[in-house]
């Protein structure tokens, strides 16, 4: 019964209820930057859900083809709510066609504008390894430079706001002043100190990081667009690794009057309570759906035990032998060993290089090419000295 409450309430705030009141809010200086909240038992209820999903879905596995499949549908949905929020004409389908593109090796720039956005996008997924914390000024420089990266006129990759600026929804209604220019670069290393010596868990981390780079602004324009890129980044570096899996843009910006609303709201109330448990339910809801689709797909629910067990080790990384393949079997022949890995194989979880004794095997990722194709791009851009 206790149970049942604890989601019961988990999933019925009502957030239209926050709203500055007067608009447009304007933004509060905050050096140092040091926020406080006090969160109840329903955030750490919703956050040993998320945890125990990130669990689970570390735990399945599925072939080549359904990875790909549904990885490419997460990230259609989460650039499409992101970049159509901010003005980008494309719908969603058109965004799955030039996701489908990219990762049949097909296309990495294009004339048009629109286009290229998503390409930009696209690369942002395999940046992680690259720009793990502690973060500095340049790090952020530098995500806003690669996403607005031949995007169109009105952009200005990786350099600060100088003039005035505020954020407007949809229809033009002016929500938020932001930070003074001349304050912006203050603000920022205030931001980025406390982020890197954060004593919050990953989602409070993440949610109150992206907050704050909002009300500050930092650019003239695609700061919507750095931030909840930085913010994925975030989630995955502080422990989320699978939450790239999840549909989280359609939760956060389906209803951009409360996301908007929450913005100013926050930074007039100096409450931060409503703002992060909008994000964790936001959360919840697309790992929630995401372990749906992968635990119909999972192919560890059709093999044995032994077989279980050799996938999961291989997901640690690198090429193994059939030896080394043997160790992890619990004492089976070799011969029993590598029926499994040929059965792995058929299923499209297993690769295997070399014949006789040169034979190795890895667990079969359809993403190297692409991470290989996206780093040459990252380091023909980016300076790293300068992160």
């Amino acid at each position: 019964m206790f149970l049942i409450v604890l989601i019961d309430y988990g999933y019925r705030r009502d957030y239209s209820r926050y709203k500055a009141d007067k608009y447009p809010v304007k933004h509060r200086r905050k050096v140092p930057f040091a926020p406080s909240l006090r969160l109840g038992p329903e955030y750490r209820y919703l956050l040993k859900q998320i945890r125990g999903l990130e669990q689970d879905l570390d735990s399945m596995v599925l072939s080549d083809t359904d990875y790909l499949e549904l990885v490419s549908e997460a990230f259609t949905s989460n650039i499409h709510w992101s970049v159509a929020l901010e003005g980008n004409p494309m719908t969603e389908e058109e965004v799955r066609r030039v996701t489908g593109s990219f990762f049949d090796g097909e296309v990495d720039d294009s004339p048009y504008g629109h286009v290229q956005e998503i390409l930009n996008h696209l690369h942002s997924f395999f940046w992680k390894d690259e720009l793990s914390l502690p973060w500095r000024a340049g790090v952020v420089s530098t995500v806003h430079s690669l996403l607005t990266q031949d995007v169109g006129r009105g952009y200005s990759p990786g350099i600060l706001r100088t003039v005035f600026s505020s954020i407007e929804g949809g229809d033009g209604f002016e929500y938020f002043h932001t930070c003074p220019p001349e304050h912006i670069l203050t603000e920022l290393d205030s931001l980025l100190d406390w982020l890197n010596h954060s004593p919050y868990d990953e989602i409070v981390t993440a949610a109150l990081f992206f907050h704050e780079f909002q009300s500050i602004h930092p650019f003239t324009d695609g700061n919507g667009r750095t931030g909840r890129t930085l913010f994925h980044l975030l989630l995955q570096e502080l422990g989320l690794p699978n939450s790239k899996l999840c549909m989280i843009e359609k939760h956060l910006l389906q209803r951009p009057d409360i996301y908007y609303n929450l913005l100013a709201y926050t930074d007039q109330m100096n409450d931060y309570e409503p703002f992060v448990m909008y994000v964790t339910e936001s959360i919840l809801k697309a790992y929630e759906e995401a372990f749906g689709t992968l635990k119909e797909k999972d192919v560890l629910s059709k093999v044995d035990e032994v077989s279980r067990q050799l996938v999961i080790r291989s997901k640690r990384g690198g090429w193994f032998t059939l030896g080394e393949a043997v160790t992890w079997s619990g004492g089976l022949s070799e011969q029993s060993v590598s029926r499994r890995l040929r059965d792995l194989q058929g299923l499209g979880v297993i690769e295997k290089t070399g014949r006789t004794k040169a034979t190795r095997f890895r667990f079969k990722t359809p993403f190297q090419d692409l991470k290989e194709r996206s780093m040459r791009r990252f380091h023909e851009q980016v300076t790293l000295d300068g992160l």
